[in-house]
């Protein structure tokens, strides 16, 4: 390790992490570009599910729940059929039966009749054992089978069935009947018998089913071992037994307790406490803090604050009876990283569970006691085991079991508060309580409580120690390996800067509906600015302070704010309700509205309340203004719902009389929750070393590089400027965000805050002047500049030399994505003596049966098997004659078998191996796509060497060619490729068509990203420097459809044969691994 002065910026966005370090001199100017590295993440999304933005995570099986439960259910029955078999009892599936209802016949026959044919007997007690097992009911896993050996009494849904049964016939039934006897008594055509309005919709018990079957086995005299041997295959039931809390870090202050959930109630309890704690009321006097009764008000209002109100700090001030400026203390930050921001903290887990739209759930935990309901918590936080050891624990896994298939859909894609807390419930509730008894801040109650030393804190968990949202991991782990690389490689940075966008640390889909509301938005404003055309005859594009003058007056029926006289567009101004001290204003919509010029004279630079308490200006006072928004038009832009809460917030303004603080480091600093939780683990990682760490709100960057100039010199792939198409901006954006300092970063916000005030007030530009509020920020910002000087020659020279890098975290691990699509298709069935072309072979539904076809003497590889009305195979000991059936796929895709019919696996491939194989004197390149499904068995081994049989679906799927030259051990297996692989290519022999096309708009291109598989024999391709979402609308169409569909899809052989292609695998900092002692992917060239 060479230790270095450096700086390091990172830029987070929704699918990006853009990383810098640059090395600085005595001075602090950047002197060397150490590494850049734009990180392309997919936010943890499925790749075949994109469009509805479904995770990995949600999308590996129906969710992790539903595919456990199919397995259990699976592995159950094949048992069950067993212990039929051992018997002598026949098996036939359902289907064989004509009439559907034959099993409930069968049933009640057992159940009343006495058969004395011992053969019939078994087929029919096979038949109405299957059938129970299928629809078994509902029992307490922490129950034993045994308490199903005797009779009990019928449970309350099996009593609600039988009032059903005798409501729809008119009659009443005896004592012991069971419900297979309910079932024949009705015509099969009056009434549906199951979903949610099914004659059995109430939950039966597995002791309703049990009491049947007692039943039977008296009446047809089977003894009480047999009968104890049929209830316990009937009714078997896995408990998993251990815990997942071996993986959960321990409580710093009782080691003995396991860090609790987030989501807990113990800890959304304490969040809320111990940000109270932070609170302080400013008076004349100074500033106090909250007493214990106006701590437990203020508590108890935000803990049960219902889903559909929304949070707000003047609720709060109300609460207290005093003005919104009085209450100090709501952005700062605990010593636990928790810090509340704009709104106050509230129950999060209450009201994200009572505001979904998953019904039963919500039904469910509002019935709910505090131990179901962390049962609930526990089971929905990705644990590693179910609980089926307690009985709250096993209640919730019923709950999943009778779910449909729908709800757990939306059930994965309910996200609660996600990580561990740094305490143990029980800490958390001791600490939760001496805050609220003793109106103590954090500090103090633990103090009081465990007794620790004044500068002691909880340890933060590792940077990449990931949290459950896929989105925010990959950030994470991204962050935190290439920091790891970094401080090994030169030390400890000198600072740490971190910028994300608003959407960064949000699952994909609340940034979709974000990005929505965003379009929505913008929509209307284009509808405002041809408005504005129509009716003002203006010239020229309007800016942003335009837009909302005119919104303004439109809202307010062309009255002014303050006094009612008429306004427009011409001869009003716009004025902040609350000034702000210091430099700048609060530019946000509900403290901005359209005045008369002589109002906006008088008030100056004081609250409207204070100015309308002293002045005798006809018209004015804060009852009137406040009776005015009453009669404000809606904005087209927004709902009734959305519009109240608009107005609600100006009237609240309209009544404040303190003035905003001023803007300062804390006005730029993030208040994202994940954002101060990153910054807590860097900065605990960096304790000892001095590093400072920063973590700022978006667009600051985009400020700073107007600012220093810095976008004019940087030339990207499209021109000069900021680009959105080429992805290195990422990394460049970093850089810039390296160098900003707190006094750079106050000043950035004041001119932006300055800029906008001045176009609302049609003011002269004199922001552009402003360097600062006083002589240290303004010498801090002149250094800033030259430092800009400084990195925009560094960025130049790494742009131009192409030592930016763009690059992905490849997926060599089998990961937790669907293994296959979610259709189930019927089979193809074949007879086993008919003729079974090549094609239909390959096509056969199960590994064996096409090893026993292949193995067969009439084989031949051309054409199949012919008709033999002699031919019979054996599959797994069993043997098959030609009049028995056997299935096969009915498409040529991949496919395997799965709940009586196939699915197909569609572009479910790990990684694709390349293969020389020899053709005359010349060698031609071809491709094997692996499945996924065909890895499972070697999970342990090296992925990529395993040798994969050939009656795999992968093997299956080849090109003939290397099907036979694998088969005669001529193929050279040359390496592999996978997703977001880096391909270096000399595209000289393909410059015709649109390859063309796209390099002679933007040079040429030589960095391609691997997109996926598309054939056996081709490849689909982008271009790695070049994001879809930055193409402009007037792009060429061989640009449009190389950048973003359909890629561009060289043929393998074609590709390898011509274009000296170079696979790059590049360790954490970017830099091309050409060898590895750890077994990591290296960079390898075909030839």
């Amino acid at each position: 390790m060479t230790d270095i002065r450096y700086r390091v910026g990172i830029d987070v966005g929704s699918f990006s992490i853009g990383m810098a370090a640059i090395a600085i001199d005595e001075q602090d100017n950047p002197s060397a570009v150490l590494s850049m590295v734009s990180l392309i993440h997919d936010s943890g999304l499925d790749p075949d599910q994109i469009k509805s933005a479904v995770t990995r995570l949600a999308s590996s099986g129906i969710a992790r729940r539903t595919r456990r439960l199919y397995r259990r259910k699976r592995h159950r029955l094949q048992k069950l059929d067993s212990f039929i078999t051992s018997h002598g009892w026949a098996l036939k599936d359902f289907e064989e039966y004509p009439d559907p209802y034959h099993p409930w016949q069968v049933r009640a026959e057992l159940s009343t009749s006495k058969i004395t044919d011992q053969g019939e007997l078994g087929e029919k007690l096979s038949v109405a054992l299957r059938h129970i097992a299928r629809h078994r009911g509902w029992r307490n896993p922490y129950s034993k089978v045994n308490t199903l050996f005797t009779q009990v009494p019928h449970s309350s849904g099996f009593v609600a069935v039988q009032e059903e049964f005798s409501k729809l016939l008119g009659t009443s039934f005896p004592e012991d009947v069971t419900l297979s006897e309910m079932v024949v008594s009705v015509p099969t055509s009056s009434k549906a018998l199951r979903g949610p309005k099914g004659l059995l919709s109430a939950r039966l018990q597995q002791s309703d089913y049990a009491n049947e079957i007692l039943k039977i086995a008296q009446l047809q005299d089977l003894s009480e071992g047999l009968t104890k041997e049929i209830i316990r295959h009937v009714f078997a039931a896995e408990s998993p037994k251990g815990s997942g809390e071996g993986l959960t870090g321990k409580d710093p202050l009782q080691p003995n307790e396991y860090r609790a959930l987030k989501a807990s109630d113990a800890f959304q309890k304490y969040r809320i406490a111990a940000l109270i704690g932070n609170l302080r009321i400013s008076d004349k006097s100074g500033q106090h803090r909250l007493s214990k009764e106006q701590v437990n008000v203020v508590f108890d209002h935000l803990c049960n604050l219902s889903f559909k109100e929304e949070p707000s700090w003047i609720t709060i001030a109300n609460l207290l009876n005093i003005d919104r400026g009085q209450l100090l203390g709501t952005a700062k930050i605990t010593d636990d990283g928790e810090r509340a921001g704009a709104k106050p903290p509230v129950h999060d887990t209450n009201r994200r569970i009572e505001g979904s739209k998953i019904t039963p759930l919500v039904n469910w935990w509002k019935q709910a006691n505090e131990e179901e309901r962390a049962a609930m918590i526990n089971a929905m936080s990705n644990g590693k085991v179910d609980d089926y050891d307690s009985a709250t624990g096993a209640n919730v896994q019923a709950f999943f079991s009778d779910l449909p298939d729908e709800e757990h859909t939306k059930l994965d894609a309910l996200y609660l508060p996600i990580g561990r807390a740094a305490y143990s419930e029980d800490t958390l509730q001791r600490l939760t309580a001496q805050m609220l008894d003793n109106a103590l801040d954090l500090h103090e109650a633990r103090k009081a409580e465990f007794n620790i030393e004044n500068d002691w804190a909880p340890p933060a968990p590792a940077i990449g120690e990931p949290v459950g949202n896929p989105a925010v991991d990959r950030v994470l782990k991204g962050v935190a390996r290439w920091l790891k690389a970094a401080e090994s490689t030169w030390g400890a940075p000198v600072s740490i800067n971190i910028e994300h966008v608003r959407a960064a640390f949000m699952s994909e889909l609340k940034t979709r509906e974000l990005d929505r509301d965003n379009k929505k938005r913008a929509e209307r404003n284009e509808e405002l600015v041809a408005e504005m055309y129509t009716n003002l005859n203006i010239k020229g594009r309007p800016r942003a302070a335009d837009i909302w003058r005119y919104q303004s007056i439109q809202r307010q029926n062309g009255q002014c704010a303050y006094c009612g006289v008429p306004i427009d567009f011409k001869n009003c101004e716009m004025d902040h309700i609350v000034p702000r001290a210091g430099q700048g204003s609060t530019n946000t919509r509900d403290n901005l509205v359209a005045v008369c010029k002589p109002c906006n004279s008088e008030k100056s630079n004081v609250s409207f309340a204070v100015w309308a308490a002293k002045t005798s200006r006809e018209g004015v006072s804060v009852e009137q203004a406040v009776e005015r928004t009453r009669h404000w038009i809606a904005d087209p832009g927004l709902n009734k719902k959305q519009f109240d809460a608009f107005v609600k917030s100006i009237c609240n303004r309209l009544t404040r009389k303190t003035i905003d603080e001023e803007i300062d480091s804390r006005s730029i600093e993030s208040v994202a929750w994940m954002a101060n939780e990153l910054r807590s683990r860097i900065a605990q990682r960096y304790k000892t070393t001095g590093t400072k760490v920063r973590v700022y709100k978006g667009a600051l960057t985009a400020e700073a590089r107007a600012a220093s100039g810095i976008s004019g010199n940087l030339r990207f792939i499209d021109g000069v400027g900021k680009s959105r198409l080429d992805r290195r901006h990422h990394a460049v954006d970093a850089a810039v965000i390296s160098f900003i300092s707190d006094y750079v970063a106050e000043t950035l916000a004041q001119r932006s805050n300055l800029k906008f005030s001045q176009e609302l007030r049609r003011k002269a530009p004199q922001w552009k002047e402003y360097q600062g509020s006083n002589a240290a920020h303004r010498a801090e910002w002149n250094r800033w500049l030259q430092r800009m000087h400084h990195l925009s020659q560094l960025l130049s020279q790494a742009l131009e030399q192409d030592r930016v890098v763009v690059m992905s975290n490849l997926r060599l691990r089998l990961g937790n994505g669907a293994a296959h699509e979610d259709t189930i298709g019927k089979l193809t069935s074949i007879k086993v003596g008919d003729v079974i072309t090549t094609e239909e072979i390959d096509r056969a539904s199960s590994e064996a049966l096409w090893c026993a076809l292949t193995r067969h003497p009439d084989f031949d590889q051309k054409t199949g098997l012919p008709a033999n009305p002699e031919r019979s195979i054996r599959i797994h000991g069993t043997h098959l004659t030609a009049d028995d059936t056997i299935t096969s796929f009915p498409v040529n895709a991949g496919c395997i078998a799965l709940r009586g019919g196939y699915v197909e696996l569609g572009s479910s491939f790990h990684h694709g191996r390349i293969y020389k194989v020899p053709q005359g004197k010349k060698f031609a390149f071809y491709m094997m796509r692996v499945y996924t499904i065909d890895l499972l068995p070697y999970r342990k081994e090296d992925l990529f060497s395993v040798t994969l049989k050939p009656q795999t679906m992968s093997v299956r799927q080849c090109h003939p060619k290397l099907r036979q030259a694998l088969e005669n051990n001529t193929a050279e297996y040359l390496g592999w490729l996978v997703t977001d692989d880096e391909l270096l290519i000399d595209t000289a022999k393909f410059n015709t068509g649109q390859v063309a096309g796209a390099q002679q708009e933007f040079g040429q291109i030589k960095r391609w990203r691997l997109d996926g598989f598309v054939s056996d024999s081709k490849l689909r391709l982008r271009p790695l420097h070049m994001s879809k979402e930055g193409l402009k609308p007037d792009a060429s169409s061989d640009s449009k459809k190389i950048i973003d569909n359909p890629g561009w899809r060289p043929a393998v052989n074609k590709l390898f044969t011509d274009s000296h292609v170079t696979v790059i695998r590049r360790d954490a900092l970017g830099r091309p691994r050409l060898q590895s002692t750890a077994h990591l992917p290296i960079t390898w060239q075909v030839k």
